[in-house]
């Protein structure tokens, strides 16, 4: 299953270079039509005449209702900067990570949230424009025109992604938590969610699956692992030293 998933990931990888590539040389001047998360920024813009924007808006919408099912594969196997932060913390895995309690994980998975909500009240505003300037897809997708904000945005998810895995993921992408707010409205409505589950009468609590977990879920003895951010990469399941104990 990793290797499936690490082919997945390189492939939709690949199709996001090229759609940077083709911004950087300016065959594309927009990057709205490629961001999922187009849908909240542009969303309530259509009637000011963004149309433009519609086919992004659709694609980021019905990316957000999946995760009624599949919770946030999207995270696991096609985003852009989660694959990129994958593969940047393994470059330098031999650094020093930090490693984030469960309290402080706790209070730092809410600033997504807060994120999320503040960009919702500037687009009710019309002021959507002001958070442009911290936007890393912007950021990343035209270099030559990034503000200091933006630069700034790209340092963090990058640098601080070299200490902690996933930093972006876990903890300040807004489209992670729109994506969570989801899941969670599926919980209310009874919607049946696939979950890795866990054979609890045959764990050993060796605790080599939590720390494997990127999104630093404790999964030790849960019969299913039900919190919202499981990007179902199933690391877990490959460093569980005991067959069948952890499956997908």
């Amino acid at each position: 299953m990793k290797n499936k998933r690490q082919i997945i990931q390189n492939g939709f990888l690949g199709l996001w270079l090229i759609a940077l590539i083709s911004m950087w040389t300016d065959k594309i001047h927009t990057s709205h039509q490629f961001c999922p998360f187009a849908s909240v920024c542009f969303g309530t813009l259509i009637p000011k005449g963004y149309a433009a924007y519609v086919p992004a808006i659709i694609i980021g919408s019905i990316i957000a209702l999946t995760s009624f099912f599949w919770g946030r594969k999207f995270c696991g196997y096609i985003c852009f900067f989660g694959t990129l932060q994958e593969k940047i913390y393994k470059i330098f895995k031999r650094k020093k990570h930090l490693k984030i309690n469960t309290k402080l994980d706790f209070v730092l998975k809410s600033v997504k949230y807060i994120i999320l909500f503040g960009i919702i009240f500037l687009v009710w505003n019309f002021l959507a424009y002001k958070y442009m300037d911290f936007c890393p897809v912007i950021a990343i997708s035209f270099p030559l025109q990034i503000t200091i904000w933006g630069a700034l945005s790209l340092v963090l998810i990058f640098l601080l992604g070299i200490f902690i895995e996933r930093f972006w993921c876990r903890y300040i992408c807004p489209y992670a938590a729109l994506m969570n707010i989801f899941i969670y409205l599926g919980k209310l409505l009874h919607i049946k969610r696939k979950v890795i589950r866990v054979n609890t009468n045959n764990c050993i609590s060796c605790n080599l699956c939590n720390k494997a977990c990127p999104m630093n879920i404790n999964i030790v003895m849960q019969t299913k692992v039900t919190d919202p951010n499981c990007i179902y990469c199933e690391n877990c399941i490959d460093k569980c030293p005991k067959d069948g104990i952890i499956v997908g």
